[in-house]
């Protein structure tokens, strides 16, 4: 009786792990955003330089003094929003000081197109931001939004 009670066992994990996940992670390319990003900026008045990164950008004042890089602590106001226009975090209003390395990737590589004083528009693929995964307010493979202030930079 251990013995089959053992083997049942073994035989529903043996089931349990191999069993596929229908909600597996499946990245989608810069390259497969574009279109949509670049309609956004088109709709929303973006006049926009497209990095290699795929990342949309438009310098709205290139600000003066230090050029942000991975070590620095920033200080900035931004507002995130997803294409379709949701509001994701509004700090528009409260400056948020941070190491730039703190950030998702896609600011990391835009933060220092300005320096100090600086305010940029920027639309980052979602392989840059929060990918597949997405967050309790993003969808996964969510190209984001974002318009940032450099405010400071340390």
């Amino acid at each position: 009786m251990k013995k089959i009670i053992l083997l049942f066992s073994a035989a529903i994990i043996f089931i349990t792990c191999n069993k596929k996940n229908d909600t597996a992670c499946i990245p989608v390319s810069a390259a497969s955003e574009a279109d949509k990003m670049a309609s956004f900026c088109s709709s929303n008045g973006i006049n926009y330089t497209v990095d290699y990164n795929g990342i949309y950008y438009q310098v709205i004042d290139q600000g003066s003094g230090i050029t942000p890089d991975e070590n620095s602590v920033i200080t900035v106001t931004y507002i995130i929003k997803t294409l379709d226009g949701n509001v994701v975090e509004d700090k528009s209003a409260t400056p948020v000081t941070s190491p730039l390395n703190q950030f998702i990737e896609g600011w990391r590589i835009a933060i220092p197109y300005i320096q100090k004083g600086g305010h940029i528009k920027i639309l980052i693929p979602s392989s840059l931001a929060y990918g597949c995964t997405g967050t309790k307010t993003i969808a996964p493979n969510s190209p984001l939004y974002c318009d940032v202030v450099l405010v400071n930079v340390e």
